[in-house]
């Protein structure tokens, strides 16, 4: 009996992870082209868009391509469900590294007074609170809504995404050798 080499999972997902966080960065750019940046209300309405569901289809895609694919082209036919959750683990992490700089760009550079208006729409819907509070508060909020506190969170929510959905998809796209 021959055995047949394998290959890792790497190239194919890294491929994946990249093309739909390049896809994701496109659609979230464009949705924010529609935004308002220095009102709160215009930033709360945005958080209620179609383009998260968009950009989770996309992801969700991208993962089972990249499973079908490796299991197709790099383990002949085979893979484990394992191997199908690693594979949408790592394009979820490709997929992190370019919502990370995209959202560090978007906060940091191209839209920086967002932060100060996320801070003081937090502060209205507080209501009475003391200076000693609202100091606090500010403090807190100035972390929260810091550029490369949102990229770590891109990063972190990108990933954990993909896990899910590879999870899910990795039950029909597995294929165990008879």
């Amino acid at each position: 009996m021959e055995e047949m080499k394998t290959t890792g999972p790497w190239g194919t997902a890294l491929k994946w992870g990249i093309i739909v966080g390049l896809i994701n960065a496109v659609i979230s750019y464009v949705a924010s082209m529609n935004v308002d940046f220095s009102s709160f209300e215009s930033l709360e309405a945005s958080r209620r868009s179609p383009t998260q569901y968009i950009t989770y289809a996309t992801m969700l895609a991208a993962v089972v391509l990249a499973q079908l694919e490796h299991r197709k082209k790099d383990l002949g036919g085979i893979m484990g469900y394992g191997r199908a959750v690693g594979v949408a683990t790592i394009v979820g992490m490709a997929m992190g590294v370019l919502t990370a700089i995209y959202m560090y760009v978007f906060a940091g550079i191209l839209h920086p007074e967002m932060q100060q208006v996320m801070m003081e729409g937090a502060l209205q819907q507080a209501g009475d609170i003391t200076p000693e509070q609202e100091e606090q508060m500010m403090s807190m909020m100035s972390f929260w809504t810091s550029p490369a506190f949102l990229a770590i969170m891109g990063f972190i929510g990108s990933t954990f995404m993909a896990l899910v959905g590879g999870l899910i998809a990795g039950i029909f796209t597995h294929k165990n050798q008879q």
